[in-house]
């Protein structure tokens, strides 16, 4: 994968772990929080880091990267991520 994706997957994620972890913390389960990783998590994630880092997306724009690309690469990775963690604890 590209250095640049990398970046941007763990950006976002950063914001979606944070989100994720006080929505299981407020709801008193984990299994909430995983849940959240995976679907609403990364909605908020997203207007976060348009609130916050929205010029960095002329950057990969430049690179040949568009914002729909990256949205739903980030997106399947973390769907496919929470599947598998819940296949292993359910």
């Amino acid at each position: 994968m590209h250095k640049a994706f990398l970046k941007y997957y763990f950006d976002l994620t950063r914001y979606n772990a944070g989100i994720s972890i006080l929505v299981g913390l407020v709801s008193q389960s984990p299994l909430i929080g995983l849940i959240a990783f995976g679907t609403v998590g990364m909605v908020a994630a997203l207007v976060c880091y348009k609130s916050f880092q929205n010029n960095q997306y002329y950057f990969y724009h430049n690179l040949g990267f568009s914002k729909a690309r990256l949205i739903s690469v980030v997106w399947g990775v973390n769907l496919f991520m929470t599947t598998l963690i819940l296949a292993m604890v359910l």
